[in-house]
């Protein structure tokens, strides 16, 4: 059996961009961004572990960002002279796991808003924001362990992108984002247990572009801070009317705010 994800290829170019999404999607969620940016690279949009084509994640079944980054290897592998990483979330946050695992396959990272809440923990300006996303993940735990999916998925839906947003889904979205909550529960838990210290992220020295929206909630926001603090090449935008799933939401405007490595040939091809 293959161990390679699960991809869209999209017409091979001079250089590679891997691009990871957000809990609860799939490669899927790149499909606006995806067809601009193949106009000069090879553009991939695996699906993480627990996603899309991949197998289902047991309830209470524990995630790793090693292991999903491992799981990314064969793609690095077959492209011995690098890729460019463009995260969302916890796409954003598997994104690092790979640089910080691999630096010298990593020819530049763009991450909006990835999800390394450990580094809000600990330290007394961030911690308070840190105690507040771990309640939210626990609330999300309680009921994917206790079998209500649903009422998981609305907790989660409505913080990331505001009140009503689950009741506003149809019911085919959300009977599929239901049935990926287990693997969401699986990646709270593995961020909050994550132990690598923020002084890491000083050894990553490719080009990084953070961005953020200024509609997120706040913890999602601290993290790019405190990357932004200690990335040594790294450029920080704020992308203003944003929120969390600014690059499902709004692509076109996302796109316009790439670093110029992966500013795509034709932005009105984007669907806003």
């Amino acid at each position: 059996m293959s161990t390679f994800p699960a991809v869209t290829r999209i017409q091979m170019q001079r250089e590679s961009v891997i691009c990871l999404h957000s809990s609860g999607a799939s490669g899927r969620q790149w499909d606006a961004m995806a067809g601009p940016l193949s106009a000069q690279f090879e553009v991939l949009t695996p699906d993480l572990l627990g996603y899309g084509s991949r197998a289902a994640w047991p309830i209470g079944s524990p995630a790793s960002l090693t292991e999903e980054a491992q799981a990314l290897a064969p793609l690095l592998d077959a492209r011995p002279g690098g890729v460019h990483v463009f995260g969302h979330s916890y796409g954003g946050a598997v994104a690092l796991q790979i640089a910080l695992r691999w630096p010298s396959r990593v020819k530049s990272l763009t991450l909006y808003e990835p999800v390394r809440f450990a580094l809000l923990f600990g330290d007394e300006e961030t911690a308070e924001v840190g105690d507040d996303i771990v309640r939210v993940g626990r609330r999300i735990a309680m009921s994917v362990l206790s079998g209500r999916l649903h009422a998981a998925a609305a907790l989660f839906v409505d913080y990331w992108s505001g009140e009503g947003a689950w009741d506003a889904m149809s019911a085919g979205r959300q009977q599929a984002l239901a049935s990926r909550m287990p693997k969401v529960h699986a990646e709270f838990e593995t961020l909050f247990a994550d132990r690598v210290p923020l002084a890491a992220y000083s050894r990553l020295d490719m080009p990084v572009h953070l961005l953020r929206g200024d509609r997120s909630p706040l913890p999602a926001r601290m993290v790019v801070g405190r990357l932004g603090w200690q990335l040594p090449n790294v450029e920080v935008t704020t992308l203003h009317g944003l929120g969390h799933m600014g690059p499902v939401t709004h692509p076109s405007q996302v796109a316009r705010a790439l670093p110029a490595w992966l500013q795509p040939a034709a932005h009105d091809e984007l669907v806003a």
